[in-house]
């Protein structure tokens, strides 16, 4: 009589055997239920080797999701959407954010307060064309938020989860020239980018309020501003804003990005309170980092705006912040995020640097309220 055991009676291999049978019946229901989530994720394994063939998944992904955004002077017999839509003198892009009609695009492209009898229009991928009107916008961060009488629509897709890192395949798109949906690409070259230098309407210095702009060399043209910046699943990145080129000093491939988070804090603010409603402690400097010997990190005041709050402190031109509310402070950019996300009536207690001693001043913040033209 044999002694052999049968190898598929062995009770290692059918405890091994089960969690195997159990992985396969979920991800079979998954696949079944959400079909969608197998394709995504088939497509992010194509999408993450070396060789990618084709961004045609993240075009059609987004594509939908892109509006073109005209502005039009209207003539003195303008009756109605109907009849005379005026002529059109700017055409921009914009992004679906929600799909009962809210739009975000960059403040630089809508009509401003001096510009009367204009009139905003966005065309969304079906071809219809909407009036679209200003809900509100943030000069600081080169944002506006349109809405259109429209339902259904589809937003655009966000994944909170993605983290935009230098080297990632961007795609810009947008309606470049008015030729209508353009697609281009590149790579986020950079992240965090402050902004210095870089000019909106009335020569706006951005970095008054950008701190955080994603850079890409994927080509952004005139009229792709308020376009979409999606990764290669078709996820927003964020909403390109500027480019700078200069065939004088052979600058191209540079181009802006308002990344997606501060894009939804500052329309979730604006739908809410009509603005954004920021911190402002009157202060500002101009150099990032510190000075003098070098032993010392902090912010240089070198400007007190004599009406701002810090004008009532403390404060002094020549001391350099350290720390709010005993948080350090290393930089700009560190100083600007702190602040701006305090809520104005709010007593922080700034630490400075004075000549080697440190001093302790409160000073009580104001709401930020940027001169708008």
């Amino acid at each position: 009589m044999s002694n052999k055991v049968n190898f598929y009676k062995r009770p290692w291999f059918k405890l091994g055997l089960i969690p195997i049978v159990l992985g396969l019946i979920a991800a079979g229901v998954v696949v079944k239920v959400q079909p969608e989530l197998g394709e995504s994720f088939g497509n992010n394994i194509y999408n993450s080797g070396r060789d990618i063939k084709s961004f045609s998944y993240a075009v059609g992904r987004a594509s939908h999701s892109v509006v073109n955004i005209y502005v039009s002077k209207l003539n003195h017999d303008y009756t109605g959407i109907d009849k005379n839509r005026g002529e059109i003198t700017t055409s921009a892009s914009g992004v679906i954010m929600s799909s009962n009609g809210y739009i975000v695009t960059n403040y630089h492209v809508i009509p401003s307060l001096n510009e009367p009898n204009h009139a905003l229009w966005a065309q969304t991928s079906d071809g219809k064309l909407h009036q679209a009107f200003i809900v509100g916008f943030d000069r600081r961060t080169d944002i506006a938020i349109l809405k259109i009488n429209a339902h259904n629509l589809t937003p655009i897709e966000i994944n909170n989860k993605y983290k935009p890192a230098v080297g990632d395949i961007v795609l810009a798109i947008g309606n470049p020239n008015n030729l209508g949906l353009t697609v281009t690409h590149g790579i986020i070259s950079a992240t965090a980018r402050t902004g210095s230098g870089l000019l909106t309407r009335e020569r706006m210095n951005i970095r008054e309020g950008l701190q955080d702009l994603i850079q890409t060399d994927a080509p952004i043209n005139s009229g792709n501003s308020g376009g979409a910046l999606v990764n290669t699943n078709g996820d927003l990145v964020g909403i390109n804003t500027a480019a700078i080129e200069s065939s004088r000093f052979g600058t191209y491939g540079i181009g802006f990005a308002v990344p997606t988070a501060l894009v939804v804090r500052v329309m979730n603010e604006i739908i809410q309170h009509g603005r954004v409603i920021r911190g402002y402690l009157g202060i500002s400097d101009e150099n990032d980092n510190l000075i003098a010997d070098n032993s010392i990190k902090g912010v240089l005041v070198r400007y007190i705006d004599p009406l701002g709050p810090a004008a009532f402190s403390n404060i002094r031109i020549g001391d350099i912040v350290v720390a709010v509310d005993g948080k350090e402070i290393v930089n700009v950019r560190a100083l600007i995020d702190v602040i701006s996300k305090t809520k104005p009536g709010t007593q922080l207690v700034l630490t400075v640097d004075r000549n080697g001693h440190r001093i302790d001043a409160p000073v009580t913040v104001a709401e930020d309220r940027p001169y708008v033209n």
